[in-house]
């Protein structure tokens, strides 16, 4: 047995290992398989009795390693042979890996990593060495001596005593994820078989939408011209531009740099003169080629605008059949078809917000074509209510923003800056777990975002904090301006006699008449997924208002938010309900409505009503303007973690 020794800082090889990422350890390992001319690569996990992760294996029938050659392999930082070689040696297949630091990912997966590995020798005897690592020391490796066999030439990664992250491959999109990396190498390489615990990786059973367009790239005629492949999901997989060669190898990635608010998509620019710049990729968009990126992004925003067109159509075509739409006939004048034409840009942007009821949609759409046959400015009178709008509105939000006095523009530029760096600040707290699991709900979430009340709607504003339902009364009887006299009321109480202590209680105007909207928030801490027990919590609050004689008024309706990062199954279908808006659990009567909500889909509304001034300002904040916003703004209450 020999040891190899890396000439590099453990703490650096950790840091190379991207320890938090499992998903794209287990890619590069299948990498490293497909680049071995793999035709069979098979991930697997061990489960214990606690039904966690235990080990996790990939096994490939690849041409292996030949001890000989494993020195050089394991060895060394850099100066993969793919980096030069370009191709594989029989199959000639584009090769993925070039930076010699595939091995060390695998300490994402487990803190012990065995490659059992069989080849052919140099005198044509089939030979296995087994490769051993640490992550306490990974900088060394040890590698068996050659044992001769008979088994067939093959590669099987082994990782034991899990690494903290190892979870995150248990997690239900874990398989869709590795097919939307594959799906370009799969498509194009028919005889090549991934399957993830059992079942075959297969993108055209996951994506909802497929398209491919030809690129027009004068600067290289000797090449066949590059091929821009687009797939859409039914859910988000994280969007990214992929570089590929033209068998579909991904050789690195770029941003979409597009917006296409409500689509899930991975796009995949596959081309040949990749390969020969793969050293430089990362500078992509510095050098001649980047006008070629720049021509895939513009045939991204046509696909999209069509498919935008698309979805409008299928709308106003579902609410014609269904007998909601407001218009009747074909318009007679000139004024009437731009009335209608504008109707429909905004009912269809605003239509996963409409009701879910045929009656109160109908009644929702007929206001709507009121507004705009009368009234059509009051629908844009402030910036918070264009954020509503989708691309497809962005030239009517010029023409907006040029009757509004600059310093309301510079106020609200500002602003929007503020908002994004907000929500990029907000992820944090509730996404990562070494801050989400310490997060504390009632005086650091909380106490930020009764300041934050615009995340929840913009026209909203914050009426109690942290109070019982005593005081909701009270200040619901002041709104209305129906406050007693002497102050009595009867006292509040929930079905088990108890007060009840609402997080937050925010209110709204109804445009154009006396009613209005009262959001109950109950805010769980990131750790805690939204089960019975929470929705139990947040029905209490609601019945308590139903059953009260003195909160009835035919003025305001209700809605009861209990928000959190995760709901289990049994929430998940409520909130997925046919006949209700999406994430409604509950319609009562008297127009109350009960909602379960993860931040996820808060922070996605968000940024779609965002989306547009990104465009504009060029403000992708970054995890430092995050830590400035909450050390500026929510310094006293923000936890510590988060501001580092």
């Amino acid at each position: 047995m020999r040891t190899v020794h890396i000439g590099a800082k453990p703490d650096h090889l950790l840091r190379l290992a991207r320890q938090k990422d499992p998903v794209g350890a287990v890619a590069e390992m299948i990498w490293n398989a497909l680049d071995a001319e793999a035709s069979h690569v098979s991930i697997d996990l061990e489960f214990n009795e606690l039904n966690g992760v235990e080990a996790v294996s990939i096994t490939d029938d690849g041409h292996g390693m030949p001890n000989a050659s494993c020195v050089g392999f394991f060895g060394g930082l850099g100066g993969s042979w793919k980096t030069t070689a370009k191709f594989s040696p029989h199959l000639k297949r584009g090769l993925h890996g070039r930076s010699g630091q595939g091995r060390l990912r695998a300490f994402a997966l487990g803190e012990q990593v065995r490659w059992i590995t069989v080849a052919e020798a140099l005198d044509g005897r089939s030979e296995r060495t087994v490769i051993s690592g640490a992550v306490d020391r990974p900088a060394d490796f040890d590698i068996s001596d050659p044992e001769y066999v008979t088994e067939p030439v093959g590669t099987r990664v082994e990782a034991s005593v899990p690494a903290d992250f190892v979870s995150r491959l248990v997690h239900d999109d874990t398989a869709q994820q590795l097919a939307s990396i594959f799906a370009p190498f799969l498509a194009a390489n028919s005889d090549v078989r991934i399957t993830f615990q059992g079942t075959d990786l297969d993108p055209a059973t996951v994506w909802t939408d497929m398209a491919e367009y030809t690129v027009h790239w004068p600067a290289a005629p000797e090449l066949a011209e590059p091929l821009l492949r687009i797939i859409e999901w039914p859910k988000n997989v994280g969007r990214v531009l992929a570089l590929c060669d033209a068998n579909g190898v991904v050789l690195d990635d770029a941003s979409p740099g597009i917006q296409a608010p409500g689509h899930h998509f991975t796009a995949y620019l596959l081309w040949d003169g990749f390969v020969e710049q793969r050293g430089n990729l990362p500078l992509v968009e510095m050098d001649e080629t980047a006008g070629l990126l720049e021509s895939a992004r513009e045939a991204l925003r046509r696909h999209f605008k069509r498919r935008d067109q698309e979805r409008r159509a299928r709308l106003l075509q579902e609410w014609k059949s269904d007998g909601v739409y407001p218009y009747s006939g074909e318009p007679v004048l000139p004024a009437h078809a731009v009335e209608r034409q504008m109707f429909d840009e905004v009912a269809t942007t605003i239509a996963r917000r409409l009701p879910g009821a045929p009656q109160s949609k109908k009644t929702t759409l007929r206001l709507l074509r009121e507004i705009i046959s009368h009234d059509p400015s009051g629908l844009y009178p402030v910036l918070d209510e264009l954020f509503r709008l989708a691309q497809s509105e962005q030239e009517e939000l010029k023409r907006i923003l040029q009757r509004t006095s600059l310093s309301e523009v510079i106020k609200a530029t500002g602003q929007v800056s503020d908002r994004l760096d907000f929500l990029a600040a907000l992820k944090r707290l509730v996404f990562e777990p070494e801050i989400s699991q310490t997060v504390k709900e009632r005086s650091e979430l909380h106490k930020i975002l009764e300041r934050e009340t615009w995340i929840f709607g913009d026209t909203y504003a914050l009426m109690v904090s942290d109070q019982s339902l005593d005081a909701v009364l009270k200040r619901h009887l002041l709104e209305l301006g129906r406050a007693p006299k002497d102050g009595q009321l009867n006292p509040v109480r929930r079905e088990d006699g108890r007060k009840g202590i609402v997080d937050l209680m925010l209110g709204r105007a109804h445009r154009g008449s006396s009613g209005r909207e009262h959001l109950v928030v109950e805010l769980k801490a990131p750790k805690v997924k939204i089960g019975q027990v929470e929705v139990a919590q947040i029905k209490s609050y609601a019945k308590a208002v139903v059953g009260d004689p003195q909160f009835r008024d035919a003025r305001v309706s209700w809605d009861f938010w209990v928000i959190s990062t995760e709901m289990d199954d049994v929430v998940r279908e409520d909130a997925s309900a046919p006949n209700r808006p999406p994430g409604c659990i509950a319609e009562w009567k008297d127009g109350v409505r009960i909602w379960a909500r993860t931040w996820s889909e808060v922070i996605d509304d968000c940024e779609d009503r965002l989306h547009f001034y990104r465009d504009r300002l060029n403000h992708d904040p970054a995890t430092e303007h995050a830590v400035e916003y909450l050390r500026r703004v929510h310094g006293s209450v923000a936890p510590e973690a988060a501001m580092k």
